[in-house]
């Protein structure tokens, strides 16, 4: 096993432990299933913006529709996870492919722009459309159930469901940043004329990851309602996005470790810091310009420095 491997499994197993640290309540069991949520979203959007160099800020929009997709169905009496899990990835699918296609074909600003452009219209088709709800969404959702007579109701069987999908969205970018398909990604961020001159096709690349990402993203979109028991369309307003990007820089661009320590960060940050104050953002600001000025690397790079120094 190399030494990567064996830190992820015992981070894993130290999570897979944590509802059982005394005093640990229900409140923070939630927000631990927020803080690996929002890890797990900022890992799937790091492979676009650390391996790929293509900065999105149309994620939200798949996170909501993932939602969606789920509250369709729980309102309907649909409570199976898995049915809920694969309605997602149909929705998301469909709409990831017409956003990746049109998307991929242009580069850098162009491609955030046109990603927002996307998320803005969904964004609106949802925030002013009744069938969904309009901008009160669809609230007071029913329990899904991992399989008949087997609900998902408790703060600690909610908790297991992230971490798994933490631990499967892990696998997956690990194996996919590893293989030959992940080294094309790094050769189109680092140089895309020369990897198209090498015969690769470029935008097809681009579009796959584009997908995969989005998927990944929706998946997760799927679970927060059952742990909310809604989905609104404030969920795929645009500074939502913006969060996740926050939460890769925070943690460490090109890393997938980075992310989700950004992204729990993040959450665990915001949740405090708007507790005392409303203006929270100014305080989440600050401390992100402090990490891009004195730690450029994020702060899975505190790590690095201090093994720099100790060899120094």
């Amino acid at each position: 096993m190399r030494p990567g491997e064996y830190r992820a499994l015992v981070v894993f197993a130290a999570l897979a432990a944590l509802p059982f640290v005394p005093g640990m309540s229900r409140y923070y069991l939630l927000l631990a299933f927020d803080a690996l949520l929002f890890g797990t979203i900022a890992m799937s959007l790091d492979l676009l913006m650390g391996y790929t160099g293509l900065v999105s800020f149309g994620h939200a929009a798949f996170y909501g529709l993932g939602a969606y997709a789920t509250a369709v169905l729980l309102e309907r009496g649909y409570t199976s996870l898995p049915l809920c899990l694969a309605f997602s990835i149909v929705v998301v699918g469909l709409y990831a492919a017409v956003v990746a296609y049109f998307a991929t074909a242009r580069r850098g600003i162009y491609f955030a722009l046109l990603t927002l452009i996307f998320a803005e219209v969904i964004y609106t088709i949802f925030r002013y459309t009744q069938t969904f709800g309009g901008s009160d969404g669809i609230q007071g959702l029913p329990d899904a159930h991992f399989w008949p007579g087997v609900p998902i109701e408790t703060a600690m069987q909610k908790y297991y469901l992230v971490l798994g999908y933490l631990v499967f969205a892990y696998v997956v970018c690990r194996v996919l940043v590893a293989s030959h398909f992940g080294r094309v990604l790094v050769a189109i961020r680092e140089n895309e004329e020369r990897a198209r001159f090498l015969g690769y096709d470029v935008q097809r690349y681009k579009m796959v990851v584009c997908v995969i990402s989005a998927l990944l993203t929706g998946l997760a979109g799927a679970i927060y309602p059952m742990r909310s028991a809604f989905a609104t369309p404030d969920l795929m307003v645009w500074t939502e996005s913006g969060e996740f990007i926050i939460s890769v820089m925070i943690g460490g661009i090109g890393t997938l470790v980075g992310p989700i320590i950004g992204g729990a960060f993040f959450t665990i940050l915001r949740d405090k810091v708007s507790s005392y104050v409303d203006w929270y953002f100014i305080v989440i600001g600050l401390v992100l310009i402090f990490i891009v000025l004195v730690m450029p690397k994020g702060l899975l790079g505190i790590r690095r420095l201090f093994r720099r120094t100790v060899e120094a």
